[in-house]
Parts: C-alpha cells; structure tokens; sequence
C-alpha cells in the first residue's frame, strides 16, 4: 500500500483523536452497548467495560443486518457476548425446509481489560470478534480509550473483519509468513483459531461525547471495515454499498435500564438500535409484601411496651405467644403459654422451616429439619430465631437449625440470641453480629434431650406447573417452542426414599414446522430431538425412585432408577465428597441407561450406554466467588472427555457461566459446531419476587443440539442437595439475619 494512501485511510481516525483533546473538563462519559452488543461506539468496541454484573440485550439493524445480541459482564475485566444475526436476503436453507426465514449467524464474542486508564495512560483492551462461529465476522483488536472532560476518544488496530480496510501490512508475517493472508471462514462452531492475527491490519476508532443534556450521548466513529470485502454466507452474494467510512449515532436514554440509537451508517444506511440493561449484581430485593411480618425480638417488645399496649386497648392482636413473664418448669425452656405445636406451627409460617426434631441442652436449642422457603439460609435462621426469642427461656442463648434433606444431615447453623437482640437495637454492627454466627458440619453440637417430634410430611403431594421447550436459531424456524401443562407428583417410601412423577400435556406449540434432523456421524443420542418432541400429546419426562443417605461426616450417597429424562431410562448412582466450609469437593457417578421411544411412555428403543463422570467442583478468588466444574468420563454417545464449566457467582446468587466439552470426536465427526459449548445466566426468583423463594431461573444459550459430548440429564445431583454446606454464601449474606 503506497504511503499516500496510508495517510489518506488513517486521516480521519487521527482528526477525531485530535478533536477529543479539546473537550471541556465536565462529566464523564458513560460506557454504552454498540451494534454488536458490547460496550463501544457504533460499529466499533472502545476499551471500557460495562459494571461489573451488568446483563444487556441489544437488538440493532442496518441492512442487511439484524443483529441480537445478549451481553454479559461477569468480572470487571471481561465481558462476554452471545449473538444472532439476521441476514437478509439470504435464505436459510431449501424453500420446503426454512420457508422464507433469512440464515441466522451464530457467534460469541469476549474482550478483556488489560489495564485500566490512568492519569496519563489511557485504557486498553484486547478482544475478539465470532470467536465460537463461522468466521464471517471474525476479528481481532487490541484498542485504547482515554477521556477528556466531556468526550471519550478511542483508537485500535485490528485483523479481520474491524481491520479489513487493511491500512498497512501485519507486522506478524516476520515471525510467519502464513500472517500475511487471513483465510476464508470455516464451519460453524469452531473457535476460529486459523483465522486469529492473519491478514493486513487496519485502523478503527471515534469518540463519544455526553451533550449537555444528560440523556443524550453523540458517538462518531472511523469505521475499519471495508464493506467490499463482505464474506458471504452460504455462498450468496452480498452487495454493501459503502460511501464513508464515518458513522454518526445519537444514543438517548429514556429512561435508566434502556438506550435509544439512531445513527447514519456507511455514509447511506440508517442505524436503529435498542439496549436493555440491568445490573445483576447490585440489583436491590423486591419489597417482600407477601412475606409475614417478622416476629418480635424479646428487645422489642420491652422497647414498644407502650406501643404494644396502645394497640391492644384498639383490638389489635397481641404478637405470637402469651406471657413471657414466667416459666413453665415441666415444659422448659419453653414459657408460659407456648406449646411446640405452636412453636412448630410458627416456624413453617414464619421461617419456612419444617421441624423433625428438636433437641434442648443447657445453652442451646437444636431445630432438626428442612429450609423450604429463604433463599438465603441467614433469613431463615434469624426468622426462626426471631420465633425462639420470646417463646423460650431467656438463658438458653443460642438457636440452631440443623438442615436436612430427605434425612440426610447437611449442616448446622446456629446464632445467639442476645446477640440478634444486641443487633436489632443498633448496640453491635454486623461484623460483630456475624461473629456470632457459625456453620458446622451436622452433629457438632453437644447432644441435648429430644423434646419434640414434628409431625411426618405427606406421603403423596403434587403440584401443577406450565412447561417451556424451546429450540432457538435452526433452519426450521428461529423461535420453535411448546407450552405444556405439568403434572408433579410425588411419594414418599420412606424418610429417604421417594418416588416422583411428571406427565406433560401439549397446550400449544408451532412444531409443525419442525422438519430438520441434524445429519450426525455418531448414535443419534440428541438429534432425534424432533420425534421427541413431535410424536406425542401427553408424554412422561420423569417417573423415578430416588434414595439418598449419609455415608459419613462429608460423604453422601445417591441411588435412582427409572424414566429419568424425556430420552434415557435406566439406574444409576453418585457419590459425593464434601467437607463443610471448604472450597472444593469431589463428585462421581455412574449410569447405564436405554433410549426411550419417542412416544415417551414406556417403551424403548434398543440403543443402550454405560455413561458417568467423575466432577471436580472448586471455588477461586478472594471471595470464593469463581466456580469451576471439571468433568471428565463417558458421554452417550460412547464418546470419552472433558467438560469445563466456570461460572461467575455473586454474593445475591446470580450465576452468569459458560462451559464447553471436549471429547475424543473429531471436529469433522461432530459436525457443525465442532465441539459442545454455551453459555447461561441463572437469576434467584428471590430478586424479583415480592415473596421470599427458592427457585432460580435459568436461560441457557446452547447454540446446536448435537450427539458428541451429551450427557445425562438428571433430575437430582448430591451437589445442589448439600447447598448449606457452602458457608462462604452463608456469610456472604449475612445481612439478611436480619433485613
């Protein structure tokens, strides 16, 4: 490329660097999503980041392209993006198959902060483009951003899609020569890896500036790109016209949550995008207004003695309990006026705690039982204490839960009273309260006499539920779903046995245009999906006998058999090791399993598989807060490797994840995709509900079905049973003792 041409191409970038300097000294600028998803200007990234925890969804358009786009920023220095892109123009496959649906783009996308911006450095960040897709838009970059007053300038160098506008030649090829051409794209699904760094390098970059009028962000970029250098999907021609290479957007908010561009693309493309975010991580609790009231302290009462009188003289009822005044000595250490009927009664209303047992020492009342209602296991216990607090005697200090599923033992919690009390008035601070707050391993209490045996839960109960399957991004169709109505029930055998049932009827679904069987070089364990979905009305997903026990202080078994997912039956088992308070634990388990009919009744078809993993759970960081789940052993398909999956944890319990397999499949015998991968973000009902829950919702991004690398889908697993057992989430969320 001759030196005036190099100029010619660079000017502009540098002219808007250049401008950036003049900016006044005023707010600063905030990070926004561009086109494609991530933080940036319109077509191009900068180097900020999102806050950390930050979850958008960004649909934009410029023709031909429709882009969607989901974005996570799970650290402070990453940022992950899953996309689709609507390709007009282009048909996805054959008229009887697709219809008029446009082919779809599958593509993930990450950048990582390498340093933040200083006094006099700027911020710099290095990212790559379709990382896990077909390589139409793969790109590399490496880009800095620095602010001035009201304006945030940013310049990059990239190879590839962003840099195809190739302003000088790639520095690489001294190392290689193969750096000096970038290849064509490659199958869907791969990670590219041929691609990365190859080609000529060009310039991209533009600045944003915060108007006087908070709302309003104007952006102005130098776009990269050459546009006569489109790849073209499916080998269809895609004609872009491209008149300049600067792009103008107006990005308003409207409201805080939601972000407006409009914009001139090209020199001669309308820009229109849309961005809903939210921060997972500080995201605040819903107003619990269907919760019940908290039950009065003992410090409380004494404190609103006036008060509570006032009350009584206008008929209001006076708080759980009688006198508190004196003791009952044959009912000790329970007060004058209560029962433990009554205190169990208050327990499962008040603090979702359902009693077994419960035992009584000299200082310590010890609640045998399950946590069926608080997410987080600190409410629950300073709930039940609350209940404790003016129906026992006061000597008795300390209230402990000891969790248990199915009678299996997990761990104690336990509080002092007179510390909970000390809290409540404002006389300690939470990092004193949380001093008197411990998790142990089940039994480390001294033994105590067994003053009371609740009542044995029913034997059989059910409940009613709507159902999703949905199949995103294939040829047939992009959204394919099927709402059901779900049947569950279950029986109790005995206190760790039990049978559970789910019968599924179709509601509505648009599966007529459900066509496609994946072509697979492997035994169709996943890609016969269509007939399972498609063959029946009223299908069985589940119908299981499950039993679970403690084989000691950290080790727990697990055994099932029957119809255990919408395509396998069989038996099975797991073992799990995991010590109280430690960061890590060791998981195993073992299945032999028989293909069901599609009918999803009780028959079966003959290919059968012995399948199981032995699981590495471990937790990283100063917090604990970064899981990583490593599985290695046989997948249903026969095929031998390894799954990794590594998640994002944060202290409310939002998981933001990715994982991908690996086995001993070639990438040309997988298929398209060349390896299993996806990402998911699983969100605590609690934070959304005005009612304290359990339940997590979970969306998951996988973006084939194919046979390599499938695994069983089980409906229990000893880890999330044992849940208490994480004390680093305990004290995580400590303030909720006592919200």
């Amino acid at each position: 490329m001759s030196r005036n041409n190099l100029r010619r191409r660079a000017l502009p970038a540098l002219s808007l660097l250049s401008l950036a300097v003049c900016g006044g000294l005023h707010a600063e600028v905030p990070a926004t999503q561009n086109d494609w998803g991530g933080i940036g200007l319109l077509q191009t990234p900068t180097a900020r980041m999102a806050e950390e925890g930050e979850f958008a969804f960004t649909a934009s358009h410029t023709s031909p392209y429709s882009r969607y786009n989901v974005a996570m920023q799970p650290f402070p220095w990453f940022e992950g993006i899953y996309r689709y892109v609507n390709v007009a123009g282009v048909p996805y496959g054959p008229e009887s198959l697709s219809g008029d649906q446009n082919y779809k783009d599958k593509s993930i996308d990450f950048k990582v902060s390498l340093w933040n911006e200083r006094r006099w450095l700027p911020a710099v960040a290095f990212g790559v483009r379709d990382f896990g897709g077909t390589g139409l838009f793969a790109s590399e970059y490496l880009v800095a951003s620095k602010r001035f007053g009201q304006l945030d300038a940013s310049i990059g160098l990239a190879t590839g899609y962003l840099g195809s506008n190739g302003d000088f030649r790639n520095p690489l090829r001294f190392i290689r020569d193969e750096f000096e051409i970038r290849p064509g794209t490659q199958g869907a699904g791969g990670f590219n890896s041929k691609l990365m760094f190859r080609g000529p390098v060009g310039i991209f970059g533009g600045l944003s500036w915060q108007t006087p009028w908070e709302p309003l962000l104007v952006k102005l970029e130098y776009d990269g790109h050459d546009y006569d250098k489109e790849a073209r999907p499916r080998r269809v021609p895609v004609q872009i016209a491209q008149s300049s290479r600067i792009n103008i957007g107006f990005n308003y908010s409207p409201t805080p949550g939601m972000r407006i561009t409009l914009g001139w693309e090209r020199g001669n493309e309308l820009l229109a995008s849309v961005a809903f975010y939210t921060n997972l991580k500080a995201r605040p609790r819903q107003a619990r207004w269907l919760d019940p009231l908290k039950r009065p302290l003992r410090s409380e009462i004494d404190s609103e003695a006036a008060s509570t009188s006032s009350n009584a003289m206008q008929g209001e009822p006076p708080p759980f309990g009688g006198t508190i005044s004196s003791t009952d000595q044959d009912g000790y250490p329970l007060l004058l006026g209560h029962t433990w009927e009554s205190v169990d009664t208050e327990l499962r209303r008040n603090a979702g705690f359902y009693v077994q047992k419960v035992e009584v020492n000299d200082h310590e009342v010890i609640l045998h039982g399950t946590q069926l209602k608080y997410f987080y296991p600190t409410e629950g216990l300073g709930r039940a204490a609350r209940v404790l607090d003016t129906a026992i005697d006061p000597s008795v200090d300390w209230v402990t839960l000891e969790y248990t599923r199915q009678n299996m033992p997990i761990a104690q919690s336990s509080v002092s009273r007179n510390a909970l009390n000390a809290y409540a008035q404002g006389d300690i601070d939470l990092r004193e309260m949380a001093r008197h707050v411990e998790v142990n391993p089940p039994g480390s209490s001294r033994e105590g006499e067994v003053v009371y045996e609740g009542p044995k839960g029913r034997r059989f109960d059910y409940h009613v539920s709507p159902g999703l399957n949905e199949i995103i991004g294939g040829p047939d169709g992009f959204f394919l779903y099927q709402l059901t109505a779900n049947l569950h029930t279950s029986l109790r055998v005995n206190d760790s046995t039990w049978l559970t049932a789910t019968t599924a009827v179709d509601v509505h679904n648009n599966f007529r245009k459900f066509k496609y069987d994946a072509p697979s070089n492997l035994p169709r364990v996943r890609t016969d999906i269509r007939h399972y979905v498609t063959t029946s009305d009223v299908t069985i997903p589940n119908l299981q006998v499950t039993t679970v026990h403690a084989l000691g202080r950290d080790l727990y078994g697990m055994a099932y058999a029957g119809l255990l997912e919408m395509m396998y039956g069989g038996v099975g088992g797991e073992l799990l090791y995991r010590p109280v308070g430690q960061r890590w634990a060791l998981g195993v388990e073992a299945n032999w399993v028989k293909q069901r009919d599609f009918g999803q009744k009780f028959s079966f078809r003959d290919y059968e598989v012995a399948t199981g993993h032995a699981t590495l759970y471990a937790h990283f960081g100063d917090d604990g807060r970064v899981q990583v789940a490593t599985s290695a052993g046989r997948y249903l398909a026969g095929d031998w490797g390894v799954t990794l999956d590594v998640s994002r944890m944060f202290r409310n319990g939002v998981v933001m994840g990715a994982f991908a397999t690996k086995t001993d499949v070639s990438s040309a015998e997988f298929g398209e995709g060349s390896f299993d991968k996806g990402i998911y973000l699983s969100v605590p009902m609690d934070l959304l509900l005005p009612r304290s829950s359990q339940v997590r919702s979970r969306l998951m991004w996988h973006p084939l079905v194919r046979d390599g690398g499938a695994r069983l889908q089980r409906k229990y697993s000893l880890y999330s049973l044992t849940g208490e057992r994480d004390s680093h989430f305990y004290f995580d969320n400590i303030e909720y003792i006592d919200p």
